[in-house]
């Protein structure tokens, strides 16, 4: 799901992490290479929680909703609700 806000290029994606077993949505700032991870909404196996963990200072609240929205949406995995 790729979008524009500000000038700027961005995608969201779906990662699993076998690590901390679970699964998240991830915010990347694509407008340059490198590409650079702005944010993460992560969903624990374990506890069932959903955490926020910003990787860039001042990320624009609009951001951070459309992020969280679609997490709330896809996290987490439909086969465990």
């Amino acid at each position: 799901m790729s979008f524009e806000h500000l000038g700027r290029r961005y995608e969201i994606y779906m990662q699993s992490d076998v690590h901390r077993d679970g699964m998240a949505l991830e915010l990347m700032d694509e407008t340059e290479h490198p590409y650079v991870l702005v944010l993460e909404v992560f969903y624990a196996d374990a506890d069932g929680k959903l955490t926020l963990t910003a990787h860039r200072e001042a990320v624009p609240l609009e951001l951070v909703e459309r992020v969280t929205s679609q997490a709330k949406l896809r996290l987490p995995p439909s086969n465990i609700r």
